[in-house]
């Protein structure tokens, strides 16, 4: 959106913006590109250190850059560390630039943070300026994320185009935080500069000093034309390229030219200076996630890494979920009991999984060698985390209880949900081999241990038993080996106060214990007091919800299509047979049915050509066919709204993409999704008219986990991922369709001739909630609906004496508010004793209030920005702190507590 008056304004100062953009990891592995970081960086200190007037470089915004070359060259640190402490090398705020679309807001924050302290250990400060400059779209929220770290300015590219998007600007996010953004050139994006001026004089085609100082002029005239403010920018830095000697020679020149200063600094100053005049900036609000209309070198959205490697992004959910929802809220239960959990360990298992972030890494567009040594990063911190949560349960238990020989035994229920939960779980009890009581249905081949299972008050509470396993090798929490078991697979509904344990008592039976009733309505349908679901011959599913009255059918069929595409884009052959599971032999199965919980199981056989031929001259899916298998378990209980699914393939197709078709008949022009801290709005098919685009609108887009429809009612319908899953599309077609994307698999990585591991052949597992929804419900809701799926419930089960007595649970955290959701609950980053940190996030649009208690006295409480900062006190009620939030405000709470 060029602005034909800047042509003639008098530039105030340019900003020479010498810099790298370094990719850890890509089409090299880590060490393979840390191999050329070293030599890069030894260059850029040797420069810096002999040439005072080069006054800075900027190192990409991250800090993993600074541990990765120390580790190699130890005896450089200090000469590093004063460069950084003096300024002359910037780095930060990040520790990676990692995608914003496929992490969680809390990884987001933690690796600012960390970023932080890397640049506080190195003797600096991390720059204060959001250096996003190759990140694949963004978030909503994340101005406001920044502005949790006191930075007001950003630059960015991709998501963005010129047409609507001006250089300078004001991007806000859904709380009205705003950064002061930079939009980088079209033709190469943060590599622009290096293009049209650099490259010559680098390849040694033009070493003529007078031509790069006309390129230079050149540049800076055509970014005039497009500037809605008298400040210049120019990037000298593109992928993993050195400093540039001649960088100052130039500065001079461009100074005698333009009669302004060019100066070497970082961009943060530049912000400062447009803060002066704040309404001549156009507003952008919201994601930024526009595909690329001019066809130039660089500005591609590249929509389609949210569906690459499938298996990256489960596990990255699933720590995540460990980290968040188990690891850090138990950490912080045990110390402020006393009983001492290193934070050390947590930090250790963050950081393993931060250097899972980065764009090209988590994006699953990098060579297979890449993606294998983020499998061995994730089982790390998963490993880590489970250590931790596992102790931090054993020292919750009654271990004073514990009676091998005894023939009552206590189940434990974990809830680190701050909340209180009434769901029907499925839990195991882990019986000695011993245990007396034992029954059969007549015919003795299979023998069930006759148990009673007991609450707090005594009360007896009906179970399902789902599975029998006789000699079974389990975890138990009080033996450092497994232990061999008969274990017994319960169903039952449970009462659980917030943040609690709870516990039911064993107690055997001499008589045989069953109990009869049933959810099951026959051998395909089930329903509750709120739904109806049935399961029809071709292997789809109906709801019907009580509450509204709607009937939402064919649900859950399959489309198959063909790929040609990489870890970047997804591409149909123009050939291309896409394939619906409809038309395909189908079986349904009742697995389990008690009166409290049904489970079905729905088989698929598809037939699929069993990948893509290519003969250079015709792509086309093969006429020959392999049997692909997709087993569904379908999953209702009495007290849930939704049903609940889990889907496992073993992929044995190459080149193709599977979606779940979810036909919605929603007639509503919109659908909404998750994002990290936030939910946004879009339009639903695609606009026609970037036919010609570079890059044209996709139907498929990010979402966190959750995306849902509604009618004009307020009622509608809602799929909830619990981990993995982050593409999705909303058709324009007549069913209203909602397609969510669950694998692809694909050869093509970039600079190789193919490579196997983006096929996916492997056993895959998905787990999802379809949930149907009536006026009322608010945001808050779905994400609390989501977080018991993605957190679940622990369990441990001991033997005990006879005569223990269980008592009711107590909560020892809680949050009230309709609206408010606890986003966290951690040890503090200064480790400061008796002290926690808890943020919150208001997920409506309007102001809401929140009350958080603990279970022991709040000494003191502060509100704290995203560093932990102190920003001010809030008042503090014995063990209770009373909060209020902005419209989708993010609110990070600092508490004393007295122990």
């Amino acid at each position: 959106m060029a602005n034909l008056e800047a042509q003639n304004r008098k530039i105030k100062k340019i900003f020479y913006f010498a810099s790298t953009h370094w990719d850890r990891e890509w089409y090299r592995s880590f060490q393979g590109f840390r191999y050329r970081l070293v030599k890069i960086t030894n260059g850029i200190i040797d420069t810096l250190l002999k040439d005072e007037e080069f006054h800075s470089f900027i190192f990409d915004g991250q800090t993993v850059v600074l541990e990765d070359y120390c580790e190699i060259e130890p005896e450089k640190r200090e000469v590093v560390r004063k460069l950084v402490k003096e300024g002359r090398l910037k780095v930060g705020p990040w520790y990676v630039m990692p995608d914003e679309f496929l992490v969680s807001g809390e990884s987001i924050i933690r690796n600012l943070m960390l970023g932080h302290k890397v640049a506080s250990e190195f003797g600096g400060e991390a720059m204060k300026y959001g250096y996003i400059c190759d990140i694949f779209g963004h978030i909503a929220q994340m101005p406001q994320i920044f502005n949790g770290f006191n930075i007001k300015g950003a630059l960015l590219g991709r998501g963005t185009n010129n047409h609507t998007t001006d250089m300078h600007f004001r991007w806000q996010a859904l709380d009205g935080s705003e950064c002061i953004t930079f939009k980088v050139p079209e033709t190469c994006g943060y590599g622009s500069f290096w293009l049209d001026v650099w490259i010559p004089y680098i390849l040694g085609e033009d070493l003529s000093l007078d031509n790069l100082v006309s390129r230079a002029i050149k540049y800076v005239d055509s970014e005039l034309e497009r500037s809605n403010a008298p400040f210049i920018v120019l990037m000298d830095g593109m992928d993993h390229e050195g400093i540039h000697e001649m960088a100052p020679y130039l500065v001079h020149k461009l100074e005698e030219h333009y009669k302004c200063p060019v100066v070497f600094e970082a961009l943060d100053n530049m912000v400062k200076e447009l803060e002066k005049s704040l309404d001549s900036l156009s507003i952008r609000q919201g994601e930024l996630n526009e595909t690329a209309k001019d066809v130039v070198e660089h500005n591609m959205l590249i929509t389609h890494t949210l569906s690459s490697r499938y298996d990256l992004k489960k596990e990255n959910d699933e720590t995540q979920i460990l980290l968040e929802k188990w690891a850090e809220p138990y950490a912080v239960l045990a110390n402020l009991k006393g009983y001492n959990l290193q934070k050390t360990y947590i930090d250790r298992a963050y950081n393993y999984l931060i250097k899972n972030h980065p764009h090209d890494s988590i994006c699953g567009c990098s060579i297979d060698e890449v993606h294998s040594d983020m499998h061995y990063r994730f089982r790390q911190a998963k490993s880590i985390c489970t250590e931790l949560i596992n102790d931090a349960m054993y020292s919750e238990l009654s271990n004073s209880a514990r009676k091998n020989d005894s023939a009552a035994y206590i189940l434990s229920l974990f809830n680190p949900m701050p909340y209180d939960r009434e769901e029907v779980v499925m839990a195991k009890v882990y019986f000695k081999q011993e245990y007396k009581d034992k029954f059969s249905e007549q015919a003795p081949q299979e023998l069930k241990n006759a148990f009673i299972l007991l609450d707090h008050s005594g009360r007896e509470i009906p179970y399902t038993l789902v599975d029998v396993y006789r000699g079974e090798y389990v975890n138990v929490l009080d033996s450092n080996y497994r232990q061999k078991v008969d274990s017994h697979t319960i169903t039952f509904r449970a009462e659980m106060k917030a943040f609690s344990k709870t516990e039911y008592k064993l107690v055997p039976s001499d008589k045989p214990t069953r109990y009869l009733g049933r959810l099951s309505t026959s051998y395909n349908t089930a329903e509750n007091k709120y739904i109806r679901m049935s399961i029809n011959d071709n292997g789809t599913l109906d709801i019907f919800d009580k509450r509204s009255g709607n009937t939402y059918t064919d649900l859950l069929s399959y489309i198959s299509d063909g790929e040609i595409g990489d870890g970047w884009f997804h591409i149909n052959p123009t050939a291309n047979r896409a394939i619906s599971s409809t038309g395909f032999q189908t079986s349904i199965e009742r697995i389990y049915d008690g009166q409290d919980s049904t489970c079905f199981r729905v088989t698929t056989y598809m037939r699929l050509p069993e990948g893509v031929n290519n003969n250079t001259q015709h792509w086309l899916r093969s006429e020959e066919t392999k049997e692909l298998k997709i087993i569904t378990y379908l999953t209702l209980t009495s007290t849930a709204r939704y049903v609940d699914v889990k889907t496992h393939i073993v992929n044995n197709i190459r080149d193709h993409r599977l979606r779940l078709c979810l036909p919605t008949s929603i007639n509503s022009d919109t659908y909404s999704v998750s994002q990290a801290f936030g939910f946004v709005e879009r339009k639903i098919g695609i606009d026609y008219s970037t036919s010609d685009w570079k890059e044209h609108e996709k139907y498929e887009k990010q979402f966190e986990n959750i995306v849902y429809k509604k009618n004009i009612d307020g009622c509608g319908i809602a799929f909830i991922s619990a981990y993995g899953l982050h593409e999705c599309g909303a058709l324009d077609d007549e069913k209203g369709s909602v397609m969510i994307t669950l694998y692809r698999s694909f050869s093509k990585t970039f600079l190789t001739n193919g490579e196997i591991d983006g096929q996916l052949l492997k056993p895959l597992e998905f787990s999802y909630r379809i949930m149907p929804f009536s006026e009322g419900i608010n945001a808050a809701e779905l994400i609390k609906i989501k977080d018991s799926l993605q957190s679940g419930i622990k369990f441990d089960s001991f033997a005990a004496e006879e005569n223990y007595e269980i008592k009711q649970s107590q909560s020892y955290f809680s949050l009230e508010g309709s609206e408010v959701i606890m986003s966290i609950l951690k040890l503090p980053e200064d480790r400061e004793k008796d002290t926690v940190v808890v943020r919150f996030v208001n997920y409506s649009n309007n102001p809401s209030s929140a009350v958080f208690t603990c279970w022991k006295p709040i000494l003191q409480a502060w509100e704290t920005n995203m560093l932990e900062e102190i920003i001010n006190p809030l008042q503090v009620e014995d063990r209770k702190i009373k909060m209020s939030f902005r419209p989708c405000e993010i609110k990070t709470v600092k508490l004393k507590v007295e122990i």
